[in-house]
């Protein structure tokens, strides 16, 4: 009698604890790829003559961009990696007719909910849901076109922003994700997979 009124206490114990998730969806061995769409800004420098004088200006366009992305676990909260993509958009005035871009550079995210679910120690989905903010800097090329010309200048570009994302895994593997911020990430949204 004194067993059965002792397992009946176990399992009474198990059912009535909340169920903490075992599995992250961030951790320091996590390894993701990102393929977004969505709407970024980076800052053109550009030459242009008045005269017989050469100048340098900077400017900003707002373009659609298709983006990948690799992120790799360096710490329990804390991921680096890449960023790249090929972006464009038509132009609007001065003979400008649009642009195509390559960006290249560096993404560091702070995967901070996980910390709060460590620390709470609830079941808050933390096994499928993954919020961080982070932080990004790169260059790259522009390609841009011009109605009164058949020649393609080609222009650097630099980008430098902050960001703030969520990514939900249905599976294990596969998840939807979503960024917001400034420089490479207007607003994009896409799919994360880990490997």
């Amino acid at each position: 009698m004194k067993k059965i009124l002792t397992i009946l206490m176990i399992v009474s114990a198990l059912t009535v604890t909340p169920n903490i998730a075992q599995g992250q969806a961030w951790t320091k061995d996590t390894k993701i790829l990102v393929l977004d769409f969505g709407i970024s800004q980076f800052y053109h420098m550009d030459n242009y003559y008045y005269g017989n004088v050469k100048n340098h200006s900077w400017y900003s366009p707002t373009t659609l961009q298709l983006n990948f992305q690799g992120e790799f676990g360096i710490h329990k909260y804390v991921g680096l990696g890449f960023t790249t993509g090929i972006g464009g958009r038509r132009g609007w005035n001065n003979g400008y007719s649009g642009e195509v871009n390559i960006p290249i550079g560096m993404i560091a995210n702070f995967h901070f909910y996980q910390l709060i679910a460590d620390k709470s120690g609830k079941n808050i989905h933390a096994d499928k849901l993954d919020i961080y903010v982070g932080a990004e800097m790169g260059s790259g090329l522009a390609f841009t076109f011009y109605n009164y010309t058949s020649t393609v200048r080609v222009v650097p570009l630099a980008f430098g922003g902050i960001h703030a994302g969520i990514r939900y895994y249905f599976t294990p593997k596969v998840g939807v994700s979503c960024e917001l911020g400034w420089g490479k990430s207007f607003a994009n949204v896409g799919f994360a997979f880990k490997l």
